[in-house]
C-alpha cells in the first residue's frame, strides 16, 4: 500500500495541472458567448480606428472633445467670486430640499418584444442609504403607460421600479415621507449608456 502511495505521489503535480486545465476549459465553455461578444466589440472598434480601452466601454471621440473641468478641493469660504458662492448656495439648497434624494436609472438590452431597453429606475441618497423616513415613491411615465401612477415602497433596501421602453422618456416621481411631507423629482430616462452594448 505504501509503495502504491509513493508511486502516486509522483503524479500529484500532473493531476493538479490537469485539474487547472479542466477548470479553465469549463469556465471558457460557460462564458463562451460573453467572451466572443467582448472580442467582437474590441475587434470592431479597432477596425473603425477607435482608440482602445480595456474598460466597460469606450468613450466616443466626440465626448473626448468636451472641455475638462479639473476637480480640486477648495474651502466654501474661499470660493472664487460671488457667482461661485451663489452657485454653491444653490447646490446646497437642492440637497436640502430633496433631503439628499435623487432619481437614477440603469438600462440593459430588453427581453421584451418590441422594446429596446429594460430600465431600472430607483432612488439614491447622497452620503447615506437609509430610506426609513420615506413612506412611498410614486413613479409616473405618462400616456404610454396609460397615465398610471406606480406606487412603490422600500423593498430589500431599495425603492424603485422597472419597465421597458423603445425610446427615451421623462419620469416624474412624488416622494411621500412618513411625517406627511412630499417632494417632486424628475429624471429624463435617456439611452446614452447604449454605447456599452453597441457592437
Amino acid at each position: 500500500m505504501i509503495k502504491v502511495l509513493t508511486e502516486l505521489k509522483d503524479y500529484v503535480p500532473v493531476l493538479q495541472t490537469l485539474i487547472w486545465i479542466i477548470f479553465f476549459i469549463t469556465i471558457f465553455l460557460i462564458f463562451y458567448k460573453q467572451i466572443r461578444d467582448l472580442f467582437n466589440v474590441f475587434k470592431k472598434r479597432i477596425e473603425k480606428g477607435s482608440s482602445f480601452k480595456a474598460g466597460p466601454f469606450e468613450v466616443g471621440e466626440e465626448l473626448r472633445e468636451l472641455d475638462y473641468a479639473k476637480p480640486y478641493k477648495v474651502e466654501k469660504t474661499n470660493l472664487i467670486g460671488s457667482d461661485g458662492k451663489e452657485r454653491e448656495a444653490h447646490r446646497t439648497e437642492i440637497y436640502k430640499n430633496n433631503r439628499g434624494i435623487f432619481l437614477t436609472h440603469i438600462i440593459s438590452p430588453s427581453k421584451s418584444p418590441g422594446q429596446l431597453f429594460d430600465i431600472f429606475i430607483y432612488l439614491t441618497r447622497h452620503n447615506r442609504k437609509d430610506f426609513s423616513d420615506v413612506e412611498s415613491a410614486e413613479f409616473f411615465f405618462g400616456h404610454m403607460w396609460g397615465n398610471k401612477v406606480f406606487k412603490q415602497r422600500e423593498k430589500n433596501g431599495i425603492i424603485g421600479i422597472s419597465t421597458s421602453a423603445y425610446a427615451p422618456f421623462l419620469c416624474t416621481c412624488c416622494i411621500k415621507f412618513t411625517e406627511g411631507d412630499e417632494i417632486q423629482l424628475d429624471r429624463y430616462i435617456d439611452f446614452e449608456m447604449k454605447r456599452v452594448f453597441e457592437t
